[in-house]
């Protein structure tokens, strides 16, 4: 067991809070937590992103223990950290955190995180470093000079990072095969559904809504009952950070716009069967909005859906069909994105390339201009392209074939 670990909570206005405790005493570390609170939260970043800068850091206080290291007093003696231990810093931040039974993915045991958490990593201490040394020192003192090389040396430790063109990245989104499979195997009664009974109809339910909706899990897990008009068929996207009235620690979030989308005649009977049969049945689901729930019986059941059970059910289905084996929610929503493109194809009166972006952009909740639309819609270019090259191909090959028949 670590001896410095993290703890995320809720504090009475509703906030969401991270902070960096020593576990044998259950103190908050002061210089960490003093950064974390100062220059990460205060800059209005996420508690995901607090989160994550608090287990770099956290990281980093282990390792200082297991040498037995007073980083401040390293600091202010001017001896700071020497090049054993730098270089013993870059590997111990590659090392994999033990995985916990809890979660929720399928991931075959590795000694090592990818050079992008190892990257993110060590550039957090880098900065906690740059941090304590102005804090500790003037900025023109030879002490901080010091540590401004420290910072130095450790950043030249990160690995490099690939900045590979996304037309170059695996595809992100399914195929009408995979798609066939995915309902199938999510079909209520259905042989091959790995869910049990209970949660048959709402694990369904969620798929179809990332599938036809194109929507990020966060705001799955945040769609409230009251969110849903049934007379016009519609549902409301909205942002709720630090809600008080959701009990639920690591809060689900809605990163895009709120907007409102609708919904289609067989998908708004689908959640109204939901909500007056299924939801209904469990008695604490009536204490709040939250449309998904927990089902699985205990203390939790009838409470708003967690992360973990969303991505429990996304895991089950990866499990139960090998073709979707790399299957995640957010792969529904670059489908719904290529299947979006397609359907503005085949209009009869093709929109702009403009107006077809801000249309993708207000459905997907992004700002008109910034540019995300069209990141989305690269299967989509792509695959037109190769219809092209083809198409030039076969019109070149009948060309020779005519040369030759004239000769």
């Amino acid at each position: 067991m670590k001896k410095i670990s993290t703890n995320t909570f809720i504090m009475n206005s509703g906030e969401r809070y991270c902070l960096i405790i020593n576990n044998e005493t259950g103190i908050p570390l002061y210089y960490p937590n003093l950064y974390i609170t100062t220059q990460v939260r205060n800059r209005s970043s996420s508690i995901s992103t607090v989160e994550l800068a608090a287990g770099a850091i956290s990281l980093f206080c282990n390792f200082l223990y297991e040498r037995g290291i007073d980083i401040e007093e390293r600091l202010r003696s001017g001896t700071n950290l020497a090049m054993h231990e730098i270089d013993a810093l870059r590997d111990y931040c590659e090392k994999k955190a033990r995985l916990r039974k809890s979660l929720p993915y399928n991931i075959k045991e590795k000694s090592v995180v990818n050079s992008a958490t190892k990257y993110f990593r060590l550039t957090q201490v880098a900065d906690y470093l740059s941090w304590l040394g102005n804090f500790l020192f003037d900025k023109s003192s030879h002490r901080n000079t010091g540590v401004k090389d420290l910072v130095g040396k450790i950043k030249a430790r990160r690995p490099k990072t690939r900045n590979q063109s996304r037309l170059l990245k695996k595809e992100k989104s399914l195929d009408e095969t995979q798609i066939a499979l995915l309902l199938e195997a999510v079909n209520v009664g259905s042989e091959k559904n790995p869910f049990k009974e209970d949660v048959q109809y709402r694990n369904r339910l969620i798929i179809l809504m990332l599938y036809s909706l194109g929507i990020r899990s966060g705001e799955l897990l945040n769609i409230r009952i009251s969110d849903i008009n049934f007379s016009d068929s519609s549902m409301a996207i909205r942002r709720r950070a630090d809600d008080r009235d959701d009990p639920r620690i690591k809060q689900p979030l809605v990163k895009t716009h709120e907007r409102k989308l609708p919904l289609s005649k067989q998908l708004a009977k689908e959640l109204h069967n939901y909500i007056t049969v299924v939801r209904r049945a469990f008695k604490k689901a009536r204490t709040h909005e939250y449309l998904f729930i927990t089902h699985k019986s205990g203390p939790g059941q009838g409470k708003p859906m967690s992360s973990m059970a969303y991505h429990n059910a996304i895991a089950a289905v990866r499990k139960a069909v090998p073709e979707l084996s790399s299957l995640t929610g957010h792969k529904l929503r670059h489908t719904w994105n290529y299947e979006f493109s397609r359907k503005l194809d085949e209009m009869s009166l093709p929109l702009s390339e403009s107006e077809q972006e801000n249309i993708r952009s207000s459905l997907m909740g992004w700002s008109q201009g910034s540019g995300t639309a069209r990141l989305y819609n690269v299967r989509h270019i792509q695959s037109k392209a190769e219809k092209v090259a083809l198409s030039l191909q076969e019109s070149i090959n009948n060309k020779e074939k005519n040369n030759e028949s004239k000769e």
